[in-house]
């Protein structure tokens, strides 16, 4: 999906109200701009990072999310 001004400004507003790097506000101002839409065609989203402040930041803007790392507890018993 190519990066538009919108997004980077939504980007550069996400890094003034949580702890983020540059690039991982990028993925979330994106994921933002298709939830709407997602969301309007009856299709769920879940944003997905194993970044604890992503997710926190994904979490608090209201968005689902999940961290591959809270499924860890996988059996690897031949």
């Amino acid at each position: 999906m190519p990066i538009g001004r919108e997004a980077v400004f939504e980007a550069a507003e996400l890094c003034n109200k949580h702890p983020l790097k540059a690039y991982d506000a990028v993925q979330l101002a994106t994921c933002l701009a298709l939830l709407d839409s997602f969301v309007a065609q009856g299709i769920s989203l879940v944003f997905v990072s194993a970044d604890d402040a992503l997710v926190a930041a994904g979490r608090a803007e209201g968005i689902t999310v999940d961290n591959p790392c809270w499924h860890t507890e996988l059996d690897t018993s031949d």
